[in-house]
This record gives structure tokens, sequence and C-alpha cells, in this order.
């Protein structure tokens, strides 16, 4: 845990209420809990922030699916291409990946919405808002696509469901 930031806060992603400064250990019963599809992106994007780039081969399905936001057309299939790619193409180029929301669909489907500062395959710095449909089987990575909208994203998930 960073020093400076209450407990449960990765410092990925916005900021949330939930549990933030809360001392007890009894559960309040107002605040729901998260999703499971919710805290296995959050967990995701909290290796990314940490670059722990070795780490996320761990946290993907054998029968995972990746199409690349930083590579235009670069759809991966498998948990050894995919921790290949991690590792000569977006542990390079990658500087930041920021979850800001995250919306369940289910236990195993999440839209999130966030932003990727990184280097084109011009090598320009880019910062674009992204927006990411993910799955999760077996509390692995097993779908994690970039879409234009939200509605896309959810129907990119919709057709797993």
């Amino acid at each position: 845990m960073h020093p400076l930031r209450p407990p449960g806060d990765t410092g990925c992603g916005a900021a949330t209420t939930r549990g933030a400064y809360s001392q007890s250990t009894i559960a309040d019963p107002t605040v729901p809990e998260l999703a499971n599809s919710e805290r296995l992106a959050r967990r995701w994007f909290a290796t990314v922030h940490r670059g722990a780039f070795g780490e996320l081969s761990e946290l993907v399905h054998e029968d995972v699916e990746l199409v690349s936001k930083v590579r235009a057309g670069v759809v991966l299939q498998g948990r050894a291409e995919v921790a290949r790619f991690i590792d000569e193409t977006v542990a390079s180029s990658l500087f930041e990946a920021v979850a800001e929301v995250y919306t369940p669909i289910d236990d195993e489907r999440v839209v999130v919405e966030g932003r990727i500062r990184w280097i084109d395959e011009e090598r320009v710095i880019r910062d674009d808002p992204v927006i990411w449909a993910m799955e999760f089987s077996d509390e692995l990575l097993l779908r994690f696509v970039p879409a234009r909208t939200t509605i896309e994203a959810q129907t990119i998930l919709a057709s797993t469901g």
C-alpha cells in the first residue's frame, strides 16, 4: 500500500468512497459490494498502473482474446501470444492506462472507461480516451476489446452473455 493513499485506494482510476477511510471492519449495508467483474478489472488496471507487465500473463485465461488499442488491427489469441505481445510491445509503448468508470454488466463482464497515454507506430505520444469491454472466466481475463462507445462495448459483451 502506498503510504499516502487511504486503505482501498489502488491509485488507478477515479477515487471511490467504498471503504476509503473506514477503520471499521463491520460491513456497511448501505455501500454495495463490488461486482466480481469490477473487482477483477480493478486488479488488472492496478497491475498495469504498477508497471508489473510480467504479472499480466498470470491474470489472463488460456483462451484469452485481446484486441490491441496501441497496435491497430492486432488481435491476439491465447495466453502465450498475449504474454509475448505485452513483453514486446505494451511494456515499451504504454505510459499509462487509467480506468475511471467501471460499469459491471454481471460478475463476468464489465465496461471500463478511461484514458491511455502511449507511443503510436509513428513514435508520437498519444493521450486518448478509451472504452474497454472486458470479460472474465475463472477469475482470469478472457476478452479485452477496445470500443468507441459504451453502447458498442455493451454490444460486444452481449454477444457472449
